[in-house]
């Protein structure tokens, strides 16, 4: 009978192109993202709701992202996306981050991520800045996960060819701290 309280096909069609039904929020753990999502994308398995993007995250600038992507979180100002890194040299040391107008520079160290006493990924942050200096640092604050390489396959069977693969494909989580998004 809940279907009869709704007639007008305005109301449906706003929420037509969301991922997830009405009253749910996509708030993930930090172990939740890695251990499920991550997990699943990179053994090709399906899941249950498209909430995660693949783009090509670093060839954008985050005002390129438009706001209605900002509707995940406890704050709803968070997005999330798959993505592939790209190599800056052929050892898997040093990855590009740069975009069309700026920059995602690192902030401190990478986090272990664990779930029980198990290392499951590694957790980075990032901060946007401009090219342009006397625009200083943006609005924009990329949290990046990336898979432990022994969780998802047995140490003994992992060489230097599947580790990279594993490592090349990142969730970003992308956190608007003003709810601003031009120059």
């Amino acid at each position: 009978m809940a279907a009869a309280l709704v007639s007008d096909d305005s109301f449906l069609d706003e929420y037509e192109d969301k991922a997830l039904p009405i009253g749910y929020r996509f708030v993930p753990r930090d172990h939740e993202l890695i251990s499920f999502y991550l997990f699943n994308k990179i053994k090709g398995f399906q899941l249950p709701f498209d909430v995660i993007k693949n783009i090509d995250f670093y060839y954008l600038d985050p005002f390129h992202f438009s706001p209605c992507e900002f509707k995940h979180g406890r704050k709803n100002n968070e997005a999330y996306y798959y993505t592939e890194t790209k190599e800056i040299r052929s050892e898997m040391d040093r990855i590009e981050r740069h975009t069309r107008n700026g920059y995602w520079k690192s902030w401190g160290k990478a986090e272990e991520i664990k779930h029980g006493d198990r290392i499951i990924g590694l957790k980075r942050l990032f901060v946007f800045h401009w090219r342009i200096p006397k625009l200083g640092f943006g609005n924009w604050v990329m949290h990046e996960f990336s898979l432990h390489p022994p969780f998802l396959i047995p140490h003994p069977l992992l060489d230097e060819k599947i580790k990279a693969k594993i490592q090349r494909c990142v969730i970003c989580r992308i956190v608007n701290r003003e709810g601003y998004y031009g120059v």
